[in-house]
C-alpha cells in the first residue's frame, strides 16, 4: 500500500528551504517621502543647467561644420562647371546670357551642354553631356533651406542676408555662394562671410 504524503507547515520548513521568502510586505509599507522625490528633482535640475548649455554649444559647432562642409562641396562642383564649360559659371547660357535660377539649380543637379543649356536628367548624353555636378543642393543647417537666390551685381552678400528667403546665395557674375544667415558664428565671423 503506497503512503500517504504529509504535509508540512511553515513552520515544520527548514529554514534554509525557504528560497525566496516573501518580501511583499515589507516592500507595501515603503515608499519614497516628499523631501527624497525634491532632492531629487533639484538634483536632476542642477544637471540640466550644467549640461543643456555644453549641448547647445555642441549642436551649434556641428551646424557651422556642416555649413562649411556644404560650401566646400558646392564651391569644387562650381569650379569643375566653370573648367568644363569653358570658363562660363553656373548662371550663364552662352557664357553671357542670365538664366533663371531654376535653370542654374539644373546646371548643377542635372546635365548640360558645353553652352550651359541644362535638363534635369542625371544621365548624361548627346548633346548633354556634362553632370550632373550635385545630386541635389545641400540644406543649409541653420534655416534648412536648400534653394538659391541670386544676389543683384552691385550688391554686397551682407545686403542680401535676410536669413529667410532661400539657403543659399549666389553671386552668377564671380561664381560666389555663400549661406544666407544674418548672425555670426562661435568665432564672431560672419555666416555669410564663410
Amino acid at each position: 500500500m503506497p503512503t500517504k504524503p504529509t504535509r508540512l507547515f511553515a513552520e515544520e520548513v527548514p529554514k534554509d528551504a525557504q528560497i525566496y521568502p516573501d518580501w511583499s510586505k515589507k516592500m507595501k509599507t515603503r515608499a519614497f517621502t516628499l523631501v527624497e522625490v525634491i532632492i531629487i528633482v533639484c538634483i536632476l535640475g542642477i544637471l540640466a543647467a550644467i549640461v543643456v548649455p555644453q549641448l547647445q554649444g555642441h549642436i551649434i559647432q556641428a551646424r557651422e561644420s556642416s555649413a562649411k562642409d556644404a560650401l566646400s562641396i558646392v564651391r569644387t562642383q562650381i569650379a569643375l562647371y566653370k573648367m568644363q564649360h569653358n570658363g562660363s559659371a553656373p548662371g550663364y547660357f552662352m557664357e553671357t546670357v542670365p538664366v533663371p535660377v531654376g535653370t542654374l539649380i539644373d546646371q548643377l543637379i542635372g546635365t548640360s551642354t558645353v553652352d550651359g543649356a541644362a535638363v534635369t536628367s542625371k544621365i548624361p548624353s548627346d548633346p548633354y553631356i556634362y553632370g550632373p555636378y550635385l545630386y541635389k543642393l545641400p540644406i543649409n543647417p541653420f534655416n534648412s533651406l536648400s534653394n538659391i537666390t541670386y544676389v543683384p551685381v552691385a550688391t554686397a552678400f551682407a545686403a542680401a542676408v535676410d536669413g529667410t528667403s532661400s539657403g543659399w546665395l549666389y553671386k552668377r557674375e564671380t561664381a560666389e555662394i555663400r549661406l544666407n544667415w544674418t548672425s555670426a558664428d562661435s568665432d564672431g565671423v560672419n555666416y555669410s562671410d564663410y
